[in-house]
């Protein structure tokens, strides 16, 4: 049959909200939500990556590895209450293996061997902890599919991220445990997490109201402000960080520099 595989696929969509399914919107709205629940995911996973391949090299974390329980209680509790096939668990749990993947590089590699079990200690019962407060969360604010909470607590956890990155530049004055890469990925990944929640409210307001409430708009504007400055912050540190090496006769590219 002509376009069978089209038509198998027809109706399939991820995350998609029952409040949004019952007002029976064109097929191109959930179109265009798959691409950037996708995207996003893709995006993310690549950040993950960057992270753990500077972490390996600079030996250096760019901040706290004690904040990532935050991170992989969100990948779990949410890959089970956001999602309903198999494909959706799939990606939450791709997430979550690349958050192990990161914290197992960040405790051998960044911190001293009498450190790694009790930090390792703080992630695990961190994580647990985290469990709890989500679960918390979401039975006094109940949603459909949970995505008031996971919205909410996705965006408060987003935002201090993007507030240190540029902060920790300058505060230490090294670009280590940085990288153009890590910001790239992790910018588009804000961007199309945002957009998703931004093209639910502008075709269906009523049921996404709280993307256009002053905190949400307050906090996605300054997280994508310091996102935005960041680079510039990056490269002003790099060469100043360059400038220092050279004078202090450090190795540059393998030559020592007088």
């Amino acid at each position: 049959m002509a376009f069978e595989w089209a038509h198998r696929l027809q109706g399939h969509h991820l995350i998609a909200q029952p409040s949004d399914l019952a007002l029976n919107p064109p097929e191109v709205y959930f179109y265009v939500q798959d691409f950037l629940i996708i995207s996003c995911g893709i995006f993310y996973a690549l950040c993950y990556t960057a992270y753990i391949t500077r972490t390996y090299r600079d030996k250096t974390l760019s901040g706290t590895i004690l904040y990532m329980p935050t991170c992989i209680a969100y990948e779990i509790y949410y890959a089970y209450t956001c999602t309903t096939t198999t494909f959706e668990k799939l990606g939450f749990s791709v997430w979550f293996m690349m958050d192990i993947a990161f914290c197992t590089v960040a405790v051998k590699c960044a911190y001293p061997p009498h450190k790694r079990r009790i930090t390792s200690f703080l992630l695990v019962f961190g994580t647990i902890f985290g469990l709890g407060f989500y679960h918390t969360v979401s039975l006094y604010w109940p949603d459909e599919r949970e995505q008031l909470t996971a919205y909410w607590t996705g965006t408060i956890l987003q935002l201090p991220i993007s507030v240190s990155a540029p902060y920790l530049l300058l505060k230490t004055g090294s670009t280590k445990g940085h990288s153009i890469e890590i910001w790239i990925s992790r910018y588009l990944g804000v961007w199309t997490a945002f957009s998703l929640f931004i093209w639910r409210y502008v075709n269906v307001p009523e049921n996404w109201e709280y993307v256009a409430s002053f905190w949400s708009m307050a906090m996605i504007v300054t997280i994508i402000v310091c996102e935005t400055v960041y680079p510039f912050v990056y490269v002003w540190v790099h060469l100043k960080e360059k400038r220092r090496e050279e004078r202090n006769g450090v190795k540059v590219n393998g030559k020592k520099v007088q």
